[in-house]
């Protein structure tokens, strides 16, 4: 009864959607019209640009749009500009190795038609302040404004250089699969679909440290569209892993701790995303908040709460001992001693964590996924 029926022109073809309450114009995009080229990084912050869309001619970031704020309005993605622009734009980025992991490149290259529209052969500069919304983990924007300004040339009829594909010594070879990349045709794993594919979602644990009492699936269970919820009740083999012990629980059983924020009570199969969602929320567990192990230091005080079930919290001690360590400190003019510290940011990948796994014929699971270490995500 909540569902509402939206009208609006994709790509030149006009569309009708129902859209449930909440639902984002990204989610439309995807999951209802197809649309692939808009990439899901940081919903629904609006924060990196990989899902950005025109509505009627203005960039917007489609995770951060309301899908009823469109109702009337012209919305365009990659997919709906021209072959001739679409072609030149692939070829731009490729040629100038404005692209490498990819995910980002269409939100930027749409950022590129927007700005090129209005001001044919902008400045650097100009080109920068114009992508200043767009997150890009990889290529240092550098080549990405490269690619830009090349784009522009080719607009105003400047022939492209070649696509170098021959791997001669000495040759700057073209990314592979750069095109593709640059329009969003190529299919991270997030953008799979398999017939009959089911969508998943987890409960996790609100608590660095609390004991599970109660475990309750039922209202998860009844929600229309879930199909199954499982918990560590359900695991009929190994249930522990990790990547130097088998320290892990996959699933939290009760009776158990949760030992950091986000250890995984419960999974949750359902027809959509959304509706796995909901579910994983609707599970409901009863913890015994307990007092939390936060520094190294307590962790190896006497008495200290043992962090992992498996092993002792002290995981290795290592000394390196090179020469006469105590005679070098002896005749040095200053020694210094003490406790540093240091920021903690790593880089931030955009393509979201996902993988997809296809039963096969004979019992065994096909697993694709996203990470750098695929023996570790199998």
């Amino acid at each position: 009864p909540d569902v509402r029926e939206i009208h609006f022109v994709l790509n030149g073809q006009p569309r009708r959607v129902d859209i449930a309450p909440g639902e984002s114009l990204l989610e439309v995009l995807r999951n209802r019209c197809g649309i692939l080229s808009v990439k899901d990084g940081c919903a629904p912050q609006g924060q990196c640009g990989c899902c950005l869309a025109l509505v009627d001619g203005a960039p917007k970031t489609s995770c951060a749009v309301a899908a009823e704020s469109v109702d009337g309005k012209t919305v365009l993605t990659l997919e709906g500009v021209t072959a001739e622009e679409r072609d030149l734009t692939a070829r731009a980025f490729a040629i100038a190795a404005g692209v490498q992991c990819g995910f980002c490149i269409p939100g930027i290259a749409l950022r590129a038609k927007w700005l090129l529209d209005r001001q044919p052969r902008p400045g650097r500069l100009e080109i920068a302040k114009a992508i200043d919304g767009n997150l890009c983990r990889c290529t240092g924007y550098v080549k990405v404004i490269d690619a830009i300004e090349l784009l522009a040339r080719a607009r105003a009829g400047e022939p492209l250089p070649p696509l170098q594909d021959n791997g001669g010594v000495g040759a700057s070879l073209a990314k592979y699969h750069g095109q593709a990349h640059a329009l969003g045709e190529h299919l991270y794993v997030a953008d799979l679909e398999m017939p009959g594919m089911l969508h998943g979602a987890v409960t996790l644990s609100p608590h660095a440290r609390a004991r599970v009492l109660r475990l309750d699936t039922s209202k998860a269970e009844a929600l229309p569209g879930v199909v199954r919820v499982v918990t560590a009740a359900d695991v009929p083999g190994q249930r522990w892993y990790g990547l130097l012990y088998a320290d892990w629980p996959g699933l939290v059983a009760v009776g158990e701790e949760v030992r950091c924020v986000g250890d995984v009570l419960a999974a949750v199969a359902a027809v959509d995303e959304r509706t796995a969602r909901a579910a994983a929320a609707l599970v409901e567990v009863d913890y015994e908040p307990l007092t939390p192990v936060l520094d190294p230091d307590a962790a190896l005080a006497p008495g200290a709460p043992r962090v992992n079930p498996q092993h002792d919290n002290l995981l290795s001690h290592s000394v390196i001992r090179r020469g006469d360590v105590e005679a070098a400190l002896a005749a040095s003019a200053h020694v210094v001693s003490g406790t540093w510290h240091t920021q903690r940011i790593e880089h931030l990948f955009l393509e979201p964590e996902s993988a997809l796994a296809e039963p096969l014929p004979d019992g065994r699971l096909r697993l694709r996924t996203q990470g750098q270490g695929i023996f570790d995500d199998r």
